[in-house]
């Protein structure tokens, strides 16, 4: 497969009618070999009904990534564990608190950085008190596609660390930048070190706030993409 697909399965706003929003976040990263599930959102209704419109099947899901233990990420967690098929993979950042369900699936616990795939990777930085925080990165000709839940060890920090790491310039950042309780002259700075970084493609959603992403709108134009529920990313791998 020379693209990859990036489905949103939840989100705090639809892009689509006949989809289900709410505050939290969860997409399906479409790779072909490989069907990564980034998260689950705050319902599990709703989880599992936008997966139903968007066609995902369960049994096709190779691998499944929690970006951290906050209730708006991980909804219906037991339920979808449930439905993957014994082959799946699981993988969470340390001190997650889902310890019972480890014996079910072949479970990994991601301390700072991994190469879980050919390409693929994980990033495990601390964003709070006991809590930590896992990003999804994915190589592609163009760049590094970079997932985050929330960011809350900090957006820039994340991206930061990313290139230090792999020493690849960052082609999309998608998902929650947590932003929405930033004033609008540290959201300028941000928007600023996004460019100074050299990010091609901004697409922020979930807890980035209203006020932020217009400002990403505002800033980057055409490189900005405009995310919801059922929005349905195709890139070039």
């Amino acid at each position: 497969m020379d693209q990859i697909a990036i489905k949103i399965i939840y989100d705090n706003c639809k892009a689509q009618e006949g989809f289900q929003e709410g505050w939290g976040f969860s997409c399906l990263v479409d790779l072909g070999r490989r069907k990564i599930l980034f998260d689950t959102g705050a319902d599990s209704q709703a989880f599992f009904s936008n997966l139903q419109k968007l066609n995902i099947q369960c049994d096709e899901i190779t691998d499944v990534v929690f970006s951290h233990k906050h209730s708006d990420h991980v909804a219906g967690f037991d339920e979808i564990i449930g439905k993957l098929k014994k082959e799946s993979r699981l993988f969470l950042p340390k001190k997650f608190p889902f310890k019972k369900i480890l014996h079910t699936i072949h479970t990994e616990i991601v301390e700072d950085f991994k190469e879980i795939d050919s390409g693929i990777y994980s990033l495990v930085l601390k964003g709070g008190f006991f809590l930590y925080e896992q990003a999804l990165i994915i190589e592609t000709r163009k760049g590094l596609v970079v997932i985050t839940g929330c960011a809350h060890p900090g957006i820039v920090r994340l991206l930061q660390e990313t290139q230090q790491r792999l020493k690849q310039p960052i082609y999309l950042v998608l998902g929650g930048f947590h932003l929405f309780r930033n004033k609008q002259s540290q959201v300028d700075e941000i928007v600023n070190q996004f460019k100074a970084l050299k990010v091609q493609i901004a697409a922020p959603c979930h807890c980035t706030g209203e006020m932020a992403i217009e400002r990403f709108r505002q800033v980057f134009q055409d490189c900005f993409y405009k995310i919801g529920t059922g929005t349905i990313l195709i890139l070039e791998k």
